[in-house]
């Protein structure tokens, strides 16, 4: 839908995901999902885990994702996040995104974004979502660009879930050009931060590498939180260190949400020294005087090249 006229493409937007609210509303498929409020205060009354699946991972778990998506399609990633989804764990929060009970808080260019993925892939997907009762809401790190009203008190909103690693120590998996939280105030409420650097593409290639390093070096951090900003390996991830008794959040584009927030950036621009994969000039380097603490919290790094 995307070279269709403006017009055009709300109606059959608009229309599409009104015949497929219908269709949930008959087939009582649709997903129950609690809001990003709810997420987020669940998670740190519980300190819960969460993998989250936003429409990439939905899309990787059928193998339909555009290429050119910092991951390949895989049937083995595909088994995998099918397989997160299928297998309820207690205290494991499974996030998907909070679209199913309509799009009126969406600015136009996200509301036609979620319509168009609904009318391709919405019976494919409330199929898959059917095994569980329960979901929380994914987006709940994507609270600041894709809302229409941007007068919303979003300075609460951010220091309630800097609260889940309030005097944490955190461990930090992420790609080798994220940089989470460089550059800002995001974890500055946290007793100490360590980074293990993955692939910024094709991570999932070396997934045994970096669960192995992980828990290794997770073991040996007291009070540790495992934050997680690695794609739908990292929602895989996720579920495998809760399995070995850690808590993990997948936290997904936070930092680059929270950054958005602070400069009132109204399209998904690129910031400096970050790899920000929905902007059109996705990264640019930052002077090396800039990253003196993050380097100082790198303690391992898995190359993308064959070990």
């Amino acid at each position: 839908m995307s070279k269709m006229p403006l017009p055009l493409k709300l109606f059959i937007g608009g229309t599409g995901y009104q015949i497929f609210e219908k269709y949930m509303q008959f087939s009582k498929l649709k997903p129950n999902v609690a809001s990003a409020t709810e997420t987020i205060n669940y998670i740190k009354k519980n300190r819960s885990s969460i993998a989250r699946y936003g429409d990439g991972e939905l899309l990787w778990a059928f193998q339909a994702r555009q290429s050119g998506n910092f991951e390949k399609n895989s049937s083995e990633l595909a088994k995998a996040l099918r397989k997160v989804l299928t297998d309820p764990q207690p205290n494991l929060l499974i996030g998907i995104p909070n679209i199913f009970n309509g799009l009126k808080d969406e600015t136009t260019t996200a509301k036609t974004y979620w319509e168009g993925l609904i009318i391709r892939h919405g019976y494919q997907i409330v199929h898959l979502l059917k095994s569980r009762k329960k979901y929380y809401d994914s987006r709940f790190t994507r609270i600041y660009m894709d809302s229409k009203d941007k007068n919303i008190d979003f300075e609460s909103k951010f220091n309630s879930i800097k609260e889940i690693w309030d005097n944490r120590n955190v461990l930090i998996i992420e790609g080798n050009k994220s940089r989470f939280g460089v550059g800002n105030d995001l974890l500055d409420n946290a007793s100490s931060i360590k980074r293990i650097l993955c692939p910024s593409e094709n991570a999932f290639e070396k997934y045994k590498n970096i669960l192995s390093i992980t828990e290794k070096i997770a073991s040996t951090v007291d009070d540790v939180l495992i934050l997680l900003a690695l794609g739908p390996t990292a929602t895989v991830l996720t579920y495998d260190l809760f399995k070995d008794g850690f808590q993990a959040i997948d936290i997904g584009h936070l930092d680059i949400e929270y950054d958005w927030y602070k400069l009132h950036a109204k399209t998904k621009i690129s910031i400096p020294g970050k790899y920000v994969n929905e902007a059109n000039d996705k990264f640019t380097e930052v002077t090396p005087d800039k990253l003196i603490k993050y380097n100082q919290e790198v303690i391992a790094e898995i190359k993308g090249e064959n070990l």
